[in-house]
């Protein structure tokens, strides 16, 4: 027997032999001070782990936006991973509650648990992409008797780096101005293709290729029992946040997925607890009300999403933190000096860097995965038994399914809204036959979410208006106000008709497979008519619309009704402006006007200031506040939030300060008294407001507009289809604000006409503003102004009092944006 132990022992250390560590592969110790490894020394020392070893399957499983190879780790014992598609079989079977529970019982027990650990997703947060090896490594290599039970019952899935793109970005630009008064300056661009800081928050939308990606994995293929998504952000002086989340909780989160979450949570903060890692905070700003996060969207899948947000440096720069500065409160009023419930250690300072932060999501990493291993079947058990319990719930019906019309106001829309579902796992049916619901005749061809499936909690959540409830501190205190965006009901974002049916029906339906993207059309009232026109305008052929917005092709329609149009439409020619002061809502609409495949030009500050706006008919303004236009990165000012010991090094690069600057406006009054079009989103709209002689007035800047709070919901807007902004849409739409600009024309109404004229094109309802969400003060905006076009000189200014564009999710309201665009470069017929 001693013999045996030996050999084993031998066997163990020739073994470990053979896998390079992370400190041989990247010449350093990952977390050293000033150091940070790349994606493809990240990405390779992974493939070195993957040839040395018989415990780590390396698979590549996608490309990111810019093309760099994305890799999933499967790490567990070797004898699991020859069986890695029967453990993939059981797990998929166990989420979507196959078989009975004779077949759940067999398969629990011969099943692993599946944990997802990802690292890098806002790749400023530097730690967790750089701590992946260390993971791996350990996980690989070592013989204690924790690391051999997690890998004989846990198949770990981990993605080293989830942002590969950004992190090369975030490296390159640290590794430049290492040791200059540069060195922990913000990066001057979005650190992901069109979303940056916003790719978490792309999760039932999934706009992004890297989105798609990983959502295929999660929720196609692998289903994990647990999905830890790290970050690095917690409320200051903590170290580090970890579950429970603070409240509210949302109806649709079933409750025995949060009561697992926060059994997670129990386990990590013991074993920090046991480690003498103090500063773990709990039940703090972080809440479980969101959908469409990486931890949030798998709960509503009936997944344990965990987040952590531990305590970041600034990139590879440490820092000394001193108890005396530390503020004595938390935002939520408790201590941040003497321990709590919910921050029992607190911590008293100290040098902070990489290694710090590496040494506290390590011990996140093996809570997590030691929990799983000792409840692997448990948790495979309880998969199986969420799914079946939102089966039979959905079979009772209140709802029992969501009817979405085939023939909609926009189509286009409502089959797009339709794959995003599909993609995230919800199963969608089409009626062979007529069928009645509700007392309604619906004919065959009608597309039918039927509640009775397996991720129920999800289809609820994104169908259903959000109404977020009233948290107070104590009888009468101040009412707590969400942490992130409080409504975003997927069908009325997008305009789409989806109607609730409580009561079961009889229908002959058939699945259906993924739905191809359809074909565009002229039809106006689809946003797929602008595909269906750049189409056209690139083989040359004339479109033109009617005076009510009817599209009109050469050819195609009727000659008297082409001859009487309106505007002839020519390609469009636009301009973006893109500040050094990385822009979210830029990006997105970058993302649109891809997406419909508008070409564009990016305006840097110089180019505005001189007035080097090429041939653009359109400058657009993403939301973005006006005094960060006008300045942008002061020149030799420390960025505002970093201590006062490290400002001399957080000086922003001379190229990328100040912003357009007085000279850049005065271009931009310029361009538009002589016939451009000026195109503003929400925040942007006051360098117009302010600076320009327009006559409106923003009613929200008022003293009195203090108890209007609109902190990211859906507003209920009527619309004026007389303007051409508005053509192709309904009366009535739901519009996305996170706070918005609500107008009064103050320009007498006989002065209100020829080169000065003001003409709206929406306003906010007149009665039940909110649409889904959380709202206060609606009174304040009620039949307000929301979308103006304002004539300027020769030119226009459109001022947009929100995002029409937000996060590439609001197709409802594209339209607005695209009509503007169109409009700028159109060549008016008839006035």
């Amino acid at each position: 027997m001693i013999r045996l132990g030996m050999a084993l022992l031998a066997c163990a250390a020739a073994f470990a032999s053979s896998v390079p560590t992370p400190e041989e592969h990247l010449g350093f110790r990952p977390g050293d001070d000033y150091k940070l490894a790349d994606y493809a020394e990240i990405s390779g020392y992974f493939q070195k782990l993957d040839a040395g070893s018989d415990r780590m399957r390396l698979v590549e499983f996608g490309r990111s936006s810019h093309g760099k190879p994305m890799y999933v780790a499967f790490i567990s014992d070797a004898a699991n991973l020859e069986r890695l598609d029967s453990y993939r079989e059981i797990s998929r079977r166990m989420a979507l509650g196959l078989g009975g529970e004779e077949e759940a019982e067999a398969l629990a027990r011969e099943g692993k648990a599946v944990v997802w650990v990802d690292s890098g997703l806002h790749a400023s947060e530097v730690a967790p992409a750089q701590h992946a090896p260390v993971l791996a490594h350990t996980l690989v290599t070592s013989e204690s008797e924790e690391a051999r039970r997690i890998r004989e019952s846990v198949i770990l899935m981990q993605v080293p780096v989830i942002n590969p793109d950004g992190l090369d970005w975030i490296v390159e630009w640290y590794r430049r101005n290492l040791g200059t008064p540069h060195e922990i300056a913000p990066l001057p661009r979005l650190y992901q293709k069109y979303a940056g800081h916003d790719n978490n928050r792309d999760w039932f939308m999934l706009n992004l290729t890297e989105t798609r990606h990983v959502t295929r994995l999660l929720f196609q293929e692998w289903f994990p029992q647990i999905v830890y998504n790290q970050h690095q952000q917690p409320p200051y002086p903590a170290r580090i946040f970890v579950p429970p989340y603070a409240d509210p909780l949302n109806p649709n989160i079933p409750a025995a997925l949060m009561e697992g979450v926060n059994l997670i949570g129990a386990a990590m903060k013991e074993r920090f607890a046991r480690e003498n890692k103090p500063g773990v905070l709990s039940y703090h700003g972080f809440d479980g009300w969101w959908n469409g996060g990486l931890r949030t969207a798998p709960a509503f899948h009936n997944m344990h999403g965990i987040l952590t947000e531990t305590a970041a440096g600034f990139y590879a720069t440490p820092r000394q933190e001193e108890l005396k500065d530390f503020p004595a409160r938390f935002s939520n009023g408790l201590p941040t000096r003497e321990p709590s419930i919910f921050y029992p250690k607190p911590w008293t300072g100290g040098k902070w860097g990489v290694r710090e932060a590496i040494d506290y999501m390590l011990t996140a990493d093996f809570a997590i995965l030691a929990f799983a291993a000792s409840h692997s079947g448990a948790l495979l058990k309880k998969a199986h038994h969420l799914a079946r319990e939102s089966i039979e719930d959905g079979k009772k019906g209140n709802p029992y399914a969501y009817v979405v019309p085939e023939q909609q106001w926009d189509s286009y829309s409502a089959i797009e809204m339709l794959r995003r579902l599909q993609a995230a796992g919800i199963q969608a049916h089409r009626a062979r036959a007529p069928f009645t619901a509700n007392s309604a005749d619906y004919p065959a061809g009608t597309y039918v979410l039927l509640a009775a499936q397996p991720f129920r909690p999800y289809l609820i959540d994104l169908m259903e208006p959000q109404r977020y409830p009233e948290l107070r501190t104590g009888a009468d205190g101040p009412t707590k106000r969400p942490y992130d965006v409080a409504g975003w009901t997927l069908r009325m974002s997008m305009g789409v008709d989806a109607q609730r049916v409580d009561a079961p029906f009889e229908a002959d339906l058939e699945p259906m497979d993924e739905l191809a993207q359809p074909a565009p059309s002229l039809d106006h009232r689809s946003v797929s008519s602008f595909l269906a026109t750049v189409d056209l305008l690139d083989r040359g052929v004339k479109v033109r619309w009617a005076a009510d917005g009817e599209i009109l092709a050469e050819g195609r329609s009727p000659r008297e009704a082409f001859a009487a149009a309106r505007f002839e439409l020519r390609r469009p020619r636009v301009a973006l402006y893109e500040p050094w002061v990385a822009n979210m809502d830029a990006g997105w609409t970058q993302w649109v006007l891809d997406e419909f495949r508008i070409p564009y030009a990016l305006l840097r500050d110089e180019e505005v200031r001189q007035g080097r706006f090429g041939k653009a008919d359109a400058i657009i303004l993403a939301s973005q506040r006006a005094t960060s236009i006008l300045h942008g990165y002061r020149r030799g000012q420390p960025n505002t939030r970093t201590p006062a010991e490290i400002a001399n090094k957080a000086i922003q690069r001379l190229e990328y300060t100040g912003g357009i600057g007085v000279a850049g406006l005065g271009q931009l009054e310029r361009f538009v008294a002589g016939g451009g079009m000026l195109i503003a989103f929400d925040a942007a709209t006051d360098l117009a407001v302010d600076f320009f002689p327009l006559g409106v007035d923003n009613v929200l800047r008022a003293a009195s507009s203090s108890r209007y709070y609109c902190p990211g919901s859906l507003l209920r807007i009527n619309v004026n289809n007389a303007s051409p902004l508005a053509f192709g849409m309904p009366v009535q739409v739901t519009a996305f604000s996170t706070g918005g600009r609500a107008w009064e024309i103050e320009l007498a109404e006989a002065e209100n006409t020829g080169d000065q004229r003001i003409e709206s094109a929406a306003r906010y309802a007149g009665s039940d503003v909110l649409a889904s969400g959380w709202l206060s003060g609606e009174d304040v905006v009620k039949n307000r102004h929301i979308l103006l076009d304002a004539r300027y000189g020769k030119g226009r200014v459109v001022l947009f009092g929100f995002r029409p564009q937000f996060r590439g999710q609001t197709f409802g309201t594209f339209k607005f944006l695209l009509n503007a665009i169109y409009l700028a470069s159109a060549k008016i017929l008839k006035e």
